[in-house]
């Protein structure tokens, strides 16, 4: 909802707000309704001018807040966070909060925001105080561990962060196992940073637990392997890892081969990535494999890469085939200008021509006005290695 809508949508609560506080009173009663209603609109109409500190100081002039003037209140609260005018949605909270007649429900809801306050603000430490408070709401609770979880998650308290996560489970019907399993994974690197690797062990259990094939989980316990000393073990453990997600093959690429190497696995390696280059849709696992195949037969790999390259043509690809061909003193005729071609068209497909100088903005036609920033005469034809 934008600010303008919320404002409007504040009018009618205002003026209900001043009814129901008049109801029932005779001329005095009345006197005191007419006067909440002026403040309203004049802090409203003090909103809109953007004159906030105006504003909030008629909002705070009204003192009356209760079960049928408490939502206007949060809801102007809320706005002034939404400005990003945090002392001032602080400040207004806390006069909230410290009305005598608020009933616990609508307590509960007070605090909330102003933890909301004070987490948009960066005091991570009083908003932490207010959602523990808060934890054990029926109306709250749910909404406040979530928060909490996310700033355990800001602070790196792994701990805590699973602590929350596991309660937030248990009202999600196991939703959250993949998150728990990867603050288990933060746990247990932790561990092994401290050189402990049997807590790290702990951890990586239990990230087993919650989400069976979590791909991380494999290759911390493949590193603590590789520190122990059981390079076979650690060798399965980054294969399990790179089937799970392939992508990881680029990352841990050079400790699979040390591993391999040092329980004298590298055929057993070469065959894994010739399976895993015939099935994957990325060409990391042939790249590799080109590579431990040219230390022994280069003409080989060289082959072998170019028929990769011609079925999936990437830059590293064909970047490596001729660093491969150069160095080993092999002929240059196997690169067709087609394969080249082919390559260049796939790297100039679909990318921006113009580019806005002020925003960013890019793309294949020309604006004098760019659409997205609206400035004039920025847009620029892009310079560099996929520019003109």
């Amino acid at each position: 909802m934008t600010e303008l809508a919320l404002l409007f949508l504040l009018l009618p609560l205002a003026a209900f707000s001043g009814w129901i506080v008049g109801q029932g009173q005779k001329k005095r009663g009345r006197r005191r309704r007419s006067v909440l209603s002026s403040q309203y609109f004049r802090g409203l109409n003090y909103l809109l001018n953007e004159e906030s500190d105006k504003a909030i100081e008629e909002f705070l002039k009204l003192a009356e807040v209760n079960r049928d003037t408490v939502d206007t209140h949060l809801a102007l609260g809320t706005l002034f966070r939404r400005r990003g005018e945090m002392d001032k949605a602080i400040r207004y909270h806390k006069h909230i909060i410290s009305r005598p007649n608020l009933d616990e429900d609508q307590r509960e809801r007070v605090l909330f925001e102003l933890a909301m306050d004070y987490m948009r603000a960066g005091l991570l430490d009083r908003a932490e105080s207010l959602f523990l408070e808060l934890t054990d709401s029926e109306q709250m609770g749910t909404r406040a561990r979530r928060n909490l979880l996310d700033i355990y998650q800001q602070e790196k308290d792994w701990a805590r962060a699973v602590e929350q996560a596991q309660r937030l489970d248990l009202v999600d019907g196991g939703s959250d196992s993949g998150l728990i399993a990867q603050l288990y994974c933060e746990l247990a690197e932790t561990a092994v940073a401290g050189d402990d690797s049997e807590a790290a062990t702990q951890h990586l259990r239990q990230a087993r637990r919650y989400q069976p094939n979590n791909a991380r989980a494999r290759l911390i316990e493949a590193t603590i392997a590789e520190r122990e000393g059981q390079q076979a073990l650690a060798a399965e453990r980054y294969r399990e890892a790179c089937e799970l997600d392939p992508d990881l093959l680029v990352g841990c690429a050079q400790a699979m081969i040390e591993c391999h190497r040092g329980s004298h696995g590298i055929e057993q390696l070469k065959d894994w990535l010739a399976l895993r280059s015939r099935s994957a849709d990325l060409n990391a696992p042939a790249l590799l494999l080109a590579r431990l195949t040219a230390e022994t037969d280069p003409a080989r790999a060289a082959a072998f890469l170019l028929e990769t390259l011609q079925r999936r043509s990437t830059v590293g690809g064909l970047e490596y085939l001729m660093e491969l061909l150069s160095s080993r003193d092999l002929g240059l005729d196997e690169v067709g200008p087609d394969l080249i071609r082919d390559l260049m068209q796939r790297l100039m497909q679909g990318q921006p021509v113009y580019c806005c100088q002020q925003c960013g903005f890019s793309g294949s036609a020309h604006h004098w006005m760019c659409p997205s920033c609206r400035s004039w005469d920025s847009t620029r034809v892009i310079r560099g290695v996929l520019g003109e």
